[in-house]
């Protein structure tokens, strides 16, 4: 055999058949010194196929003997780094997914499809020198005049003002009569503000750049100038850094802060730009262009080739997991590359998963707090109203009294108000009150969501929409009645009781247009609305320093959900977004409205004490057996037929129980909470094993192959 190379390629299509490693002689690719990162097409049955090479090799007794090459190379450029070639791999492994799946997931549709690249922050152009090209160049001395008078300008710019095409442009860069702007060096072109002894602290410890750190500070204790600082660090080495951000909501704050420091070149990706913008993105990270980028999840793929810090603001949020396959979780995922690329990885929150702070007190990862607030500004003063007193004094407005006292004083003084409640629509059913039915979706078993400003009900699951019936589907009667209240009832009753003030309201309703975020978050900073109503969505991260009210109308409206993780997210939640009060100069104040005041997650939430709620909550998860003692997989079987959906779980509960494995508990199956979406009966098996249970779990894993129907989810975040 020699040393002849052979390459290994994973098909693009994620299809069972195909789950597996291709290997083929590099036929095109062996002119190329490193081929790994490429896609190619590849001869596969009597057809042809598109790949990745996810590595190189050479060719050894266990590969075929007749072995077919590779056709074509499709990219002049490889799509993937070698270090995101292996972090493929791991995570087909860690996830349970196809390769298929975890390639694509990595690389955008518009590098696939072969869509040009829009640059956000294209080349600005300036003359040379101050003589002009001859005269007999009439146009490009037209172009070369106009940018002399308006330059520097990009290409674009030049072209709309002046009537030389893009020939004589390019004629015109030929000759070097224009030359790009040279770009800043890769260091912070402003000052930032000066640090408190916490914050510098931090820097100080973070300064090696190695390792996972949890930065753990309470709201509004300045962990973003430490973000800023350590990234500074960073580009100084020549390195990049990604700031990943729970929500395209946060975005826009976090961009302004970041380009407030380092100028133009910070790179956005999110799911609101267009494939265009995304694929331009992506090609000025993979030159190197782009020093730092905010992004969301999927930023975590983005082909950096000097990737020096990675940043996950608000680690806690459960945004960070992908609910299809890959079922990966950018956390895990940021680690695993940075272990891969010589990374540093920063998780900040001042709640932090509960996983994420037990390992942090465990020593596995380093630790840093804050435990005050940025420019000695005191935590907001927070009170906790008893909706069952209020109802039992007579008062059935959505608003306590202390919150109406609150709401009117503060738009008296002119200060701003956030309103939260974590449901969206004006009414969350529709019921009859003589038959007892409530509206249900047609196809999924949840009921329907009334939308006031569209006279729309709605299904937040599948979609489907209707007209709300003028008499109760089952009965016939008119006596039907809307219970619940949504973010649009909040604004209602707002602009019913203060018809003074200006009301905004940001969910994923409101906010449907790729723009819509931005003009929220720079509407409700320079004071064009007195009130925000919103849902989670507001609860993240959001600095608005004129914001001194903060209402939390249902404080315990997650504790109901059945998932081991409903009191966490309710004491995250209510800590987030009382954090939104009193950023600025003045104090702030929280008023938490709730039917269970003596719930832990509230109690703990009021002082956000996180150790006591960690405390109580750590003992629960023990006792139960849930992360971070076990290791837990969440197994869906789904199907058209409930009967044959459960069939499948039996079966594959069955295979499982077969096994004997020790240290393994399988639960279920059992219909899934929501048991019916998009027509799909559900049924789930969950899966408890000890964290040292890898070895079992492979056999599981090896069992339920053959059941190609079981959906994997490795440590599930929806339960539902």
């Amino acid at each position: 055999m020699g040393m002849e190379k052979v390459v290994d390629v994973a098909i693009e299509r994620a299809v069972g058949g195909l789950d597996q490693l291709w290997t083929y002689l590099p036929g095109p690719l062996s002119e190329y010194e490193l081929s790994v990162g490429y896609r190619v097409l590849v001869p596969l049955g009597r057809g042809s196929a598109t790949g990745i090479v996810l590595g190189q090799r050479p060719r050894d007794e266990n590969d075929r003997p007749t072995l077919k090459s590779i056709r074509s190379v499709l990219d002049e450029e490889p799509v993937l780094t070698v270090a995101l070639a292996e972090l493929a791999l791991w995570m087909t492994s860690r996830y349970r997914c196809y390769i298929g799946q975890t390639v694509r997931a990595m690389i955008p549709p518009g590098i696939r499809s072969g869509i040009a690249g829009r640059d956000h922050h294209p080349v600005r152009w300036q003359v040379a020198s101050p003589n002009p090209p001859p005269k007999r160049a009439r146009r490009q001395r037209e172009l070369f005049e106009w940018l002399m008078t308006h330059g520097p300008c990009t290409q674009a710019e030049v072209l709309a003002a002046s009537s030389g095409g893009e020939a004589s442009w390019r004629a015109l860069r030929k000759s070097g009569a224009v030359v790009a702007v040279e770009r800043p060096p890769w260091t912070a072109l402003f000052p930032g503000p000066t640090l408190n002894p916490e914050q510098s602290q931090a820097v100080e410890r973070l300064a090696d750049g190695q390792g996972v750190w949890l930065l753990e500070g309470v709201t509004g204790s300045g962990k973003t100038e430490v973000y800023l600082d350590a990234i500074s660090a960073q580009l100084e080495q020549g390195r990049q850094a990604l700031v990943m951000v729970p929500e395209i909501a946060l975005t826009p704050q976090t961009v302004a802060r970041f380009r407030e420091r380092f100028g133009e070149r910070v790179g956005v990706w999110h799911s609101g730009l267009s494939a265009g913008e995304r694929v331009g993105t992506w090609q000025r990270v993979r030159r190197g262009d782009f020093p730092v980028v905010v992004g969301v999840r999927s930023a975590v793929f983005l082909p950096f080739p000097r990737l020096g810090l990675m940043v996950l603001d608000e680690e806690h949020e459960t945004t960070y997991k992908q609910d299809e396959h890959p079922r990966y979780h950018a956390r895990e995922v940021a680690e695993k590359r940075a272990q891969l690329e010589g990374a540093q990885v920063v998780l900040g929150s001042a709640t932090p998963a509960l996983e994420t702070a037990f390992r942090a007190r465990q020593g596995e990862i380093g630790w840093i707090r804050l435990t005050r607030r940025a420019m000695a500004r005191e935590l907001p003063q927070i009170s906790v109203v008893d909706m069952r007193e209020e109802l039992r004094q007579g008062n059935h407005e959505m608003f306590s009294q202390k919150l109406m006292e609150a709401l009117t004083k503060t738009l008296e003084r002119q200060e701003q108000i956030i309103l939260f409640l974590n449901r969206r629509g004006y009414a969350t059913y529709i019921f009859c009150r003589d038959c007892g039915k409530a509206l249900s979706c047609p196809h999924c078993e949840v009921t329907l969501t009334y939308h006031q400003e569209t006279n729309r009900l709605s299904c937040h699951y599948c979609f489907f929409e209707g007209s709300p019936p003028p008499a109760c589907p089952q009965c016939g009667s008119h006596r039907i009645r809307y219970f619940g209240a949504g973010t649009e009832r909040v604004v209602e009753a707002v602009q019913r009781l203060w018809p003074q003030a200006r009301v905004l309201r940001a969910d994923r309703d409101s906010l449907t247009r790729r723009e819509s975020h931005e003009k929220l978050w720079r509407t409700f900073s320079n004071h064009g609305a007195d009130i925000l109503v919103g849902t989670q969505m507001i609860a993240k991260g959001m600095d608005w320093p004129k914001v001194t009210l903060v209402g939390i109308l249902a404080a315990d409206v997650a504790l109901n959900f059945p998932d081991f993780r409903s009191s966490e997210r309710t004491f995250q939640l209510l800590v987030q977004a009382s954090g939104r009060a009193g950023r600025g100069a003045s104090p702030g104040q929280v008023v938490v409205q709730t039917y269970n005041p003596e719930h832990y997650a509230v109690h703990h939430a009021l002082t956000a004490d996180f150790d006591a709620f960690l405390n109580e909550e750590i003992q629960f998860r023990q006792m139960a057996g849930y992360p971070p003692f076990t290791q837990l997989w969440l197994l869906e079987m789904r199907s058209n037929l409930r009967l044959e959906a459960e069939k499948m779980a039996e079966a594959a509960a069955q295979s499982a129980r077969d096994l004997r494995l020790d240290g393994v508990e399988i639960l279920g199956p059992a219909p899934a909470p929501i048991a019916k979406v998009r027509e799909q009966y559900r049924f789930h098996i969950l899966i408890k094993a000890k964290p040292d249970a890898d070895e079992k779990l492979e056999r599981l894993a090896g069992a339920l192959r053959t059941q190609p129907e079981v959906q994997i989810t490795i440590d599930p975040y929806f339960m539902l």
